[in-house]
């Protein structure tokens, strides 16, 4: 069966909700997520039979330094492994290549060998490995935010940030984005204000969309202690109920700090990218 692609728009929001509802079964990410459509760029690929019969999607999404960003591929039960997939990876790196991505990257499951296949077959290849841990909140964390104040400058984000970034591996994570550490993700942090520092540790903490859902900490550094305290009771405040974190996999004493601090372990995602050759 030959599948043709086009631009998704809020009108098609009944068509892609379908196509997730049969790809995963009591999974509700889009209806309430009007992020793809309004404040992010990038593109929702809609996968049509010959027919015109919407039946896979995917977002390809353009971080703040350009990169490319892959995410929502779902396609709906009876047609997966008949290359709607394959069509929207096409359109993925037809973007690529329109936006001069310098990079495009995607996560999955390390089980899942049919996701991490299809990233191969189009040229991409394991970058990382990252685990997980969600913090459940209360309202009684919320009066404890201690003497950090937001960061504004992207230039003094930049300072505070830099000396612990090895820990953290070559990605900063926000709702399952993985976002290389450079100026312009220094920008995009201060500009949506999730850098904090009490001029000696430094906390990143917010959310790229559905901050109602909860918030991410996307890196600190500094006293473990106080930055897991400030970000735990500064999420509180700000109403979230949970608050997650990623951290690379070999990364054992940042998770015995999340573990100590009543995190609970979510399982390991890994990252698969591909890397504009140079030539081009």
């Amino acid at each position: 069966m030959e599948f043709t692609t086009r631009p998704a728009t809020l009108h098609d929001l009944d068509d892609l909700c379908a196509i997730e509802h049969s790809a995963i079964p009591g999974y509700e990410y889009l209806y309430d997520n009007r992020h793809f459509y309004e404040k992010s760029p990038g593109e929702m690929v809609l996968a049509l039979t010959d027919t015109g019969l919407p039946v896979g999607m995917g977002r390809y999404s353009v971080l703040p330094d350009g990169s490319g960003w892959l995410e929502i591929l779902r396609v709906k039960k009876e047609y997966q492994h008949m290359g709607a997939g394959r069509a929207i990876y096409r359109r993925y790196m037809e973007l690529a290549r329109q936006t001069s991505a310098p990079s495009v990257a995607m996560f999955t499951g390390r089980e899942n060998l049919a996701s991490k296949g299809l990233a191969e077959k189009n040229g991409f290849s394991l970058a990382a490995a990252y685990l997980g841990g969600d913090l459940a909140l209360s309202d009684t964390e919320s009066g404890v935010c201690g003497a950090f104040l937001e960061v504004c400058d992207p230039a003094a984000a930049k300072r505070l940030i830099e000396p612990h970034r090895e820990k953290w591996g070559p990605f900063l994570v926000l709702n399952r984005t993985f976002f290389h550490y450079n100026d312009a993700l220094y920008a995009y942090l201060c500009k949506e204000g999730m850098v904090y520092s009490d001029g000696e540790n430094v906390v990143v903490l917010g959310a790229r969309m559905l901050r109602e859902r909860g918030l991410h900490l996307g890196m600190y550094g500094g006293d473990e202690t106080l930055c897991l305290s400030f970000a735990a009771s500064k999420a509180a405040a700000l109403g979230a109920k949970k608050l997650t974190m990623m951290y690379p996999g070999k990364a054992d004493e940042l998770r015995r700090a999340a573990l100590k601090a009543g995190y609970i372990d979510s399982g390991e995602l890994i990252v698969m990218e591909w890397n504009r050759p140079k030539e081009e």
